[in-house]
């Protein structure tokens, strides 16, 4: 299943979080989803938005195991058009040692090589957080995984940094250091919990239209 809009990002980093906000800024209450598993059944879901929140922002690291592709209205001219933005599984360093897992990124990554726009989720927090214990901050990077992914999405037609998480602690910091590390033209921030950043947002959604 081809999709027009891929959210991707490390586990945790606030993706399924940012596409339901995104939905509620749309204003959308009844989400209809499409899960494509990694067995390559595709299956149609439909629920509220509050009964997503409780069930897929879990505290699990990898609650995401599939792509949950929803499909959002938007208005474009006098009609509105219906468009595809899919969230992904978290990707982490290493060999998960649980094979679903496994299977969920590798179809995260293949997903990259269609998508239209990606967004990716950086949690603005974590990095500030790490520009505090690093003893060189002009030697900071970011780790290996985000820095490929960074490397594929640009590759994409539009490729959107997404840092999440804006209303903890530390997170500005690390909003500013991506900033410099990164084309400023593309990074976007956002608080999925307070809903900040999203109108930025919907101008890159309204390219899928």
């Amino acid at each position: 299943m081809s999709t027009e809009g891929l959210v991707i990002g490390r586990t945790n980093a606030g993706k399924t979080s940012f596409c339901l906000r995104l939905a509620r800024v749309l204003g959308i209450r009844e989400l209809n989803w499409l899960v494509e598993r990694t067995d390559g059944v595709t299956q149609r879901r439909r629920m509220n938005v509050r009964e997503a929140e409780e069930i897929l922002t879990s505290g699990d690291a990898h609650q995401t195991r599939e792509l949950q592709t929803l499909i959002l209205s938007v208005p474009r001219g006098k009609a509105d058009r219906v468009i595809r933005v899919t969230d992904t599984a978290g990707l982490a360093d290493g060999l998960h040692q649980d094979a679903a897992v496994r299977k969920a990124m590798a179809q995260t990554l293949r997903s990259m090589l269609q998508a239209r726009v990606v967004f990716h989720v950086i949690d603005a927090a974590s990095v500030g957080q790490a520009l505090k214990r690093a003893r060189d901050v002009s030697a900071f990077h970011l780790d290996y995984l985000d820095e490929q992914m960074i490397a594929l999405g640009k590759s994409r037609q539009t490729y959107v940094v997404l840092a999440s998480k804006m209303d903890l602690p530390a997170a500005r910091e690390g909003y500013r250091w991506l900033r410099q590390h990164l084309d400023k033209g593309c990074v976007v921030p956002i608080s999925a919990r307070e809903g900040t950043g999203f109108q930025e947002v919907k101008r890159h959604v309204w390219r899928l239209a």
